[in-house]
């Protein structure tokens, strides 16, 4: 798994979200396939074309387009390698449909998601009992409660999955800004 931390609207967003991890804001599958390392992941790109991506290394984490402040990588231990196969076979069938970045954290359509909630289905669909991440409920407030326009929100956290025993850190770097 890829994550990375940025200094944007959507980096506060996501920072304030989270259980524990104040750095992280996005999140990504991070797999070696045809001799590159792709993260797929959904992001709002702001282009019209669909949400779900896949970006080598060097996109994802592109450190002054994306103000990017912080990356860092886990491993998911309990992934076997034919599972893996199961999940570049699902991404590409992915790639054929239009997926939309779900700005309301809705968790009723496949075809609008935000990045924890993709990643949350894909181990989902691999280990339904060791990859199995329960939503996380937060009382709203203020310009959440306002933008939202409901009382509490259920959701993935980015930082979710860094809970899970499963996973183990491997990486992590930071690109202070001045």
């Amino acid at each position: 798994m890829a994550y990375r931390g940025t200094n944007t609207k959507q980096g506060f967003f996501a920072k304030d979200f989270n259980i524990r991890d104040t750095l992280s804001s996005h999140v990504g599958i991070l797999l070696y396939e045809d001799s590159d390392w792709l993260i797929y992941n959904v992001n709002n790109f702001k282009d019209g074309l669909s949400d779900f991506r896949y970006q080598n290394l060097k996109e994802f984490y592109a450190i002054e387009q994306e103000k990017i402040n912080y990356a860092c990588i886990y491993e998911v231990s309990s992934i076997k390698r034919n599972q893996k196969k199961i999940l570049i076979k699902g991404f590409h069938k992915l790639k054929r449909v239009s997926i939309k970045f779900d700005k309301r954290f809705l968790l009723d359509n496949p075809y609008r998601l935000y990045c924890s909630e993709f990643v949350r289905n894909a181990l989902y669909h691999l280990d339904s009992v060791n990859l199995n991440f329960q939503t996380h409920k937060r009382e709203l407030k203020g310009i959440y409660k306002t933008y939202f326009r409901k009382d509490s929100l259920e959701y993935y956290p980015v930082d979710i999955f860094q809970l899970n025993p499963n996973l183990k850190k491997i990486k992590h770097w930071s690109f202070p800004r001045y």
